[in-house]
């Protein structure tokens, strides 16, 4: 019996060898699973494997009850097997060059773009070849989907976050032509909720229509994964934080490209400089 069990589980392993793709998928028809690249979950590690690939270690980290997770150093080709998921210890959850972090707890995906029913798998990112508008400035993203870490209600005057819409002009002279935060500081953020895992990859942005000469200069993106729950940098080619550049005036809109799409639920725009005060208007582009 147990050279039975061994035998299966090594024909699991070529299996999942031979169908996976970049991502830990193949395990199910249409059904993926996705990494959180650049990314590891720090101190939980019970049981390092080293020479094996990112699939055989997604089988060994299924097959055993105590691995919640696990990193795949691609550099050194070791897996480490976690005894939690990142979902409930985040702030272990750090940016690591060459590192991908995978959930074993996670559900699987259907394919948010193509499923390519010859191989039996989604097709990768690449595939999308234009990236379109996903809602701020048409309304299919509802308000209730756009928060902020804070908004402008005192005096006559609101800066509301529905208000950061793309080429949205208040309705009211009371209303501020965009998102504008109650304090000017790095700790300010406006935050779309996407409903379902969307690959995002890029932002459109202007500055406050109307009223003062305010704009945000600069800014960084964090997108919070289908799994963990955990908030994360969007990063550039040499996997550092990228901080982007942004307005120069009120009413130019000015685009932005990640340097690889990401597959996000939600979106968070993080002011890190601004012209005079912190006021947004914005847009998200991907892949609907």
């Amino acid at each position: 019996m147990a050279d039975l069990s061994g035998l299966i589980f090594f024909l699991l392993e070529i299996f999942l060898e031979v169908s996976a793709s970049y991502s830990v998928s193949g395990l199910y028809r249409g059904v993926w699973y996705q990494p959180v690249e650049h990314y590891a979950l720090l101190g939980q590690s019970f049981m390092n494997i080293s020479g094996i690939s990112a699939v055989r270690c997604s089988v060994r980290c299924l097959s055993h009850h105590g691995c919640f997770s696990f990193n795949y150093d691609h550099i050194n080709q070791v897996c480490q097997m976690n005894n939690a998921s990142a979902e409930h210890v985040c702030d272990n959850f750090q940016g690591m060059p060459y590192f991908s972090y995978y959930d074993a707890t996670a559900k699987p995906m259907t394919c948010q773009i193509n499923f390519d029913s010859r191989k039996g798998k989604c097709t990768p990112w690449k595939t999308c070849s234009t990236s379109e508008k996903l809602g701020l400035e048409d309304g299919s993203i509802p308000d209730e989907s756009i928060t902020a870490s804070s908004i402008r209600t005192e005096g006559l005057y609101i800066g509301t976050p529905a208000g950061g819409r793309l080429n949205k002009v208040p309705p009211y002279s009371n209303i501020i032509g965009g998102w504008h935060p109650y304090a000017a500081d790095t700790n300010q953020w406006i935050q779309v909720d996407l409903g379902n895992p969307t690959y995002v990859t890029g932002v459109l942005t202007q500055g406050r229509n109307g009223g003062n000469a305010q704009w945000v200069t600069k800014y960084r993106v964090q997108f919070e994964p289908p799994s963990p729950a955990c908030l994360v940098d969007v990063k550039d080619q040499l996997g550092q934080t990228q901080i982007f550049n942004g307005n120069t005036d009120r009413n130019s809109i000015v685009e932005r490209r990640f340097f690889k799409p990401v597959l996000a639920v939600k979106i968070r725009i993080v002011p890190v400089e601004w012209n005079e005060y912190i006021c947004l208007r914005f847009e998200l582009l991907g892949c609907k």
